[in-house]
């Protein structure tokens, strides 16, 4: 036979069982595969806040540097907080100002190091915000911006009250200090709580490396910093580049992160001051001139797959094949990845902030899970329709795909596995955003109320099929009458069972499909499952030797056992005092039509009479036929 595989063809003849192993093995790959790729997605888009975050550094640098921000007291949180963030910016804009100097367009290697290395302080140093009462996806557009511009608010306070005295610990523990708040100032600090939003390593700490002990900035002043600092700020570049309000505002209009590209930083001073050092809107030209053309490329991209996906599902499910289902799969996929670089893209490197982040991360993050409860949905029946399928190989060596025995519940199986897993991944992403689980339940009560009213029938149905497929009344493949209340009874062979409907192949070649309900609600025949019929048979025997009386029983035994429509029969050689009888009792094939068996009866009634006569040494056929006639007579008799 041919051993067909889409990477390897070659001719083998294994036994059939050896065939159908390797056949499986060598379709494991291409049906894992697309699986493994949509899992990977799915969990990088449910995980996007934490994979967003900036790089952890090795566990020594842990111990050393990171452990420095924050501190069991606010003047070692306040300490620490200035003096990483003040080294930052010297390591930033060094590696700024040395890439300027060379001719070339694209930063060194050395120079690369030295940002990244500060972009690891600034991220120790959000380790002093408190960020539990904001939504897990907020963070990371929260931690940065508003940590450089606390930063300068803190420098100015502290400016303003020079004989300031911050408490330390002796303070704290003398005075047995919770929270603490600059003079005349909102910044408060307050002493580590847990949260239910806590990602720490303990549970409920609201960051990653603080104890209980620590003491963070509260959430009500991380709250209240953008509009402290633009009242302060705002309008006064002097005051602003005294307390390093600058290093905010050249992050936040400038893209590329914490290192923009070198021709925007050429650019002569006028056209700097139009494009980058201009706010409009909150940010800059350069930063509007990227994003619109990325996102409405990004709007193209998704439309187009909308309308592709759109013709899928407008194809007749009798022409669909496994490779469409997959399609459907295949045309989600790039959606997704394509929702993660537009986040990426318009966060990490075009630098949105404000409103304008807040809108793209809330945005992709819903759009995330638009995408993602189909795809999963789709995934599974793709799996599904995968798994009811079985090869065939013809006599001309092709081979074909055919359906397997219970395709229909198996199916249905698939799609319920599906949906659930589209709620959880609906849950997972409303908690993402905020919503508590009191919220999602109210929130969703209402449509889940109006769809219950609109789909009582189709819900129905569905519980109607798994009672079908649980009490295995009809399969497919079997043929069966189903007497429904509106259109009386039907007659043809069952070819699917799915979530909502039957299907059937009637006599004149048409399908048709039934509501589970109706079908659950009508009398149903199953012709295809009978009991087996019994054998009977009694035919008396000539007079005989003993040697062929053994010889009779032996070749009858033979002839029973090769008889392919009997599924148990024993021969008996009976004597009364009329004479020497052969007796025959077993159970017809199952499968057999109550209109096959007179046919199959006579047929091994007249094998058996020609043994009989074969030993008794020749018998001329009147009187053959005579005794074939009296023995089919007696035997309709003793029916």
């Amino acid at each position: 036979m041919v051993f067909f595989s889409p990477w390897l063809t070659f001719r083998i003849r294994p036994p059939t069982w050896c065939w159908v192993i390797k056949r499986q093995i060598w379709r494991l790959p291409r049906l894992l595969t697309p699986l493994a790729f949509s899992i990977v997605l799915l969990l990088g888009s449910l995980m996007e806040p934490v994979l967003a975050s900036p790089p952890i550094p090795s566990p020594l640098e842990h111990q050393l540097v990171l452990r420095q921000v924050p501190g069991p007291s606010p003047r070692q949180t306040i300490d620490n907080f200035l003096t990483t963030t003040e080294k930052a910016q010297h390591l930033i804009h060094g590696a700024i100002c040395d890439g300027l100097a060379n001719p070339g367009w694209l930063y060194s290697s050395e120079q690369r190091q030295k940002v990244e290395e500060g972009q690891r302080l600034l991220a120790q140093a959000t380790e002093a915000l408190n960020l539990s009462q904001l939504p897990q996806v907020l963070h990371p557009i929260t931690g940065v911006g508003t940590m450089l511009q606390l930063r300068s608010l803190l420098l100015y306070d502290l400016a303003n009250h020079p004989a300031l005295v911050l408490p330390g610990p002796d303070e704290v523990a003398r005075m047995k200090l919770s929270s603490w708040t600059i003079p005349e100032s909102p910044i408060t600090l307050e002493l580590n709580q847990s949260s239910s939003h806590g990602q720490g390593p303990l549970p409920g700490l609201p960051c990653k490396q603080c104890s209980e002990q620590d003491f963070l900035f509260s959430p009500r002043t991380i709250a209240q910093v953008n509009a402290d600092f633009a009242q302060i700020f705002d309008g006064n570049h002097a005051l602003r580049h005294r307390f390093g309000g600058d290093l905010y505002v050249t992050w936040s209009l400038l893209p590329g992160g914490a290192l923009p590209p070198k021709w925007i930083l050429r650019l002569p001073n006028s056209w700097r001051h139009v494009l980058v050092e201009t706010a409009y809107g909150g940010q800059s030209l350069v930063q509007w001139m990227l994003q619109v053309p990325a996102s409405v490329l990004a709007l193209a991209f998704a439309a187009a797959t909308s309308i592709g996906l759109r013709h899928q599902f407008r194809n007749h499910t009798a022409s669909l094949g496994l490779t469409t289902y997959w399609v459907r799969v295949g045309l989600l996929l790039p959606v997704l990845l394509l929702i993660a670089v537009w986040r990426w893209f318009s966060i990490d490197w075009v630098n949105l902030t404000g409103d304008r982040a807040l809108v793209v991360v809330v945005a992709a993050r819903i759009l995330h899970i638009v995408v993602a409860m189909p795809l999963v949905y789709l995934l599974s029946e793709a799996v599904g329709q995968s798994l009811i399928r079985k090869c065939k190989r013809q006599a001309d060596g092709t081979v074909t795909w055919l359906r397997r025995k219970g395709a229909g519940q198996l199916l249905t199986v698939a799609r319920v596995i599906g949906l659930t897993l589209a709620i959880m991944v609906f849950i997972q992403g409303a908690r993402s955003l905020g919503l508590t689980s009191v919220t999602i339940l109210a929130l969703s009560s209402v449509p889940a109320l109006a769809i219950s009213l609109g789909t009582q029938q189709l819900i129905r149905d569905i519980s109607d099929g798994f009672s079908l497929f649980l009490d295995g009344q009809i399969k497919v493949g079997d043929k069966c009458t189903i007497g429904t209340a509106k259109s009386g009874q039907i007659d043809g062979t069952v070819l699917s069972m799915g979530m909502r409907s039957i299907h059937l192949q009637l006599k004149n070649g048409s399908q048709l499909a039934i509501p589970n309900s109706q079908v659950a609600g009508s009398v149903v025949t199953n012709h295809s499952v009978r009991t087996a019929e019994p054998l009977d048979l009694r035919l008396s025997l000539p007079k005989l030797e003993t040697n062929d009386l053994v010889q009779l029983k032996s070749g009858a035994e033979a002839l029973l056992l090769a008889a392919e429509s009997l599924d148990s029969a024993e021969a008996h050689l009976d004597h009364t005092q009329e004479g020497w009888w052969l007796q025959v009792k077993g159970r017809w094939l199952p499968g057999l039509s109550s209109a096959d068996l007179p046919h199959r009866r006579d047929d091994l009634f007249l094998a058996l009479h020609r043994l009989i006569a074969s030993l008794e040494g020749g018998v001329s056929s009147e009187v053959l036929d005579g005794l074939q006639s009296s023995e089919a007579q007696m035997n309709k008799t003793i029916e």
